[in-house]
């Protein structure tokens, strides 16, 4: 049975097509697609405005640099500093719409 098994070779190029395809898609369609929650975004967004890295001119976090307006709404992303985590619940949900979306195109 050992020689049905994928190689590790294989199961990386498969893992690097679907990262591709997934990307692309994302790409196409949108960031909503890989958004978390209303709710969760405002979470996130007040944590963020209440830390002493959080730049309020430019809504950029000193620790990581990027633009916390993006960065608390994308569902697999979180805080550098742990203040808030990723939806990794919700993104397994996403993921798996996305997926069954992807294959039928």
């Amino acid at each position: 049975m050992e020689e049905n098994r994928l190689s590790f070779t294989e199961k990386a190029k498969n893992f690097a097509n679907f990262s591709w395809d997934l990307i692309s898609y994302i790409a196409k369609n949108g960031l909503e697609k890989v958004a978390v929650s209303d709710e969760v975004y405002n979470q996130r967004y007040e944590i963020c405005q209440g830390c002493d890295k959080f730049i309020k001119e430019d809504n950029e976090c000193m620790e990581c640099g990027c633009d916390v307006t993006m960065k608390a709404k994308i569902i697999f992303d979180s805080c550098p500093l742990g203040k808030w985590s990723s939806d990794r619940e919700s993104w397994e949900d996403k993921l798996e719409q996305l997926s069954e979306e992807i294959d039928n195109q």
